[in-house]
C-alpha cells in the first residue's frame, strides 16, 4: 500500500492477488447475496443488510456491524461499471462506534481487476479522506481487513 496526497486530497492505494477469477471477484463485489456472507464478521449472523442497484447511476447501500461496538451506513453510487475489470463508486459512509456518531465520509473508490497466473489483482485507490487519521484507519484496518474477507469467501476458507 502507498499513500500520497494529490489534489483529490488525502489518499490511499491498497492491492491484494486473490486466488479466484475476476469474474469471480466481480460478484462477490456486485451480488447483494455474497456481499452478505463476506461482510458479515464470524459469527455474525444476519448482521448485514445490503441492496444493489447495478447500473450506473444505481448504488449499493449496505448497513452492517464489523464488531460489537459499530454500526456502519455505506451508500455507494456506481460512477463506472466495467464487468469484470473496474468498479468506481462515490461513497458516503456513516458510522456510529460506542454509541458515537462518527464524522461522514464523502470518497471515490476505484477497484481495478486485473488478471494473474494466480487468480485476480485487486487494486483500490481511494480519495477523498478529510484526515490523515481516518486514511490511516482505513489503510490499516478497513481495507486489509476487507480483503482477508472477501478473501475466505472466494476460498471457502
Amino acid at each position: 500500500m502507498s499513500l500520497t496526497e494529490s489534489r483529490q486530497g488525502l489518499r490511499l492505494r491498497a492491492r491484494r492477488e486473490l486466488r479466484a477469477t475476476q469474474d469471480a471477484v466481480f460478484d462477490a463485489l456486485v451480488n447483494p447475496d455474497k456481499q452478505r456472507l463476506w461482510l458479515s464478521p464470524p459469527g455474525a449472523g444476519d448482521a448485514v443488510e445490503t441492496t444493489v442497484d447495478l447500473r450506473v447511476g444505481g448504488a449499493w447501500e449496505s448497513r452492517f456491524r464489523p464488531d460489537h461496538l459499530t454500526q456502519v451506513h455505506d451508500v455507494q453510487t456506481y460512477v463506472v461499471i466495467d464487468r469484470p475489470h473496474r468498479l468506481v463508486t462515490d461513497l458516503v459512509s456513516e458510522s456510529v462506534v460506542n454509541d458515537q456518531p462518527m464524522p461522514t465520509l464523502h470518497s471515490r473508490i476505484d477497484i481495478t481487476l486485473d488478471a494473474t497466473v494466480w487468480g485476480t489483482l485487486m487494486t483500490v485507490e481511494q480519495t477523498g479522506f478529510p484526515s490523515a487519521q481516518m486514511r490511516d484507519f482505513f489503510e490499516t484496518v478497513v481495507w486489509p481487513g476487507g480483503f482477508d474477507r472477501i478473501e475466505s469467501f472466494l476460498t471457502g476458507r
